[in-house]
């Protein structure tokens, strides 16, 4: 169980690295913090990401068009961050959940793959 705890930990790791890298490709802007999970067959990223700029300045004056262009932008970051799971460790993913609160900031990304990640980690060992 220790190894398990152990490439668990190491997989964490590196889902943050690409998380952060795929952020930065997208938004010029690394995240504050950041918590990778899993629990069964999902995988949970929470962190913190500063607003853009210039979208937080679009908020004010037009939500709705701001809106649009988050819903263009997870869909690319969904993208890229399951090409990158898929790539680097093989996995199976059913979907992606993306979201984003203006108001604190905190964004979720929920990985839900074809079973546990837990056999995925057992497969690598």
């Amino acid at each position: 169980m220790v190894e398990l705890k152990a490439t668990a930990g190491i997989m964490k790791q590196n889902i943050l690295k690409m998380y952060n890298e795929i952020n930065m490709s997208i938004f010029n802007a690394g995240v504050s913090r950041t918590k990778v999970d899993f629990v069964g067959n999902k995988i949970l990223i929470l962190s913190i990401n500063h607003r853009v700029p210039v979208l937080k300045l679009l908020d004010e004056r037009d939500r709705r068009a701001t809106r649009r262009l988050d819903m263009l932008l997870f869909e690319h970051f969904k993208t890229e961050i399951k090409a990158a799971l898929e790539d680097a460790y093989q996995l199976n993913i059913v979907t992606i959940l993306k979201d984003y609160d203006l108001e604190t900031e905190y964004s979720g990304t929920i990985v839900i793959l074809d079973r546990d990640v837990e056999s995925y980690l057992n497969d690598a060992l």
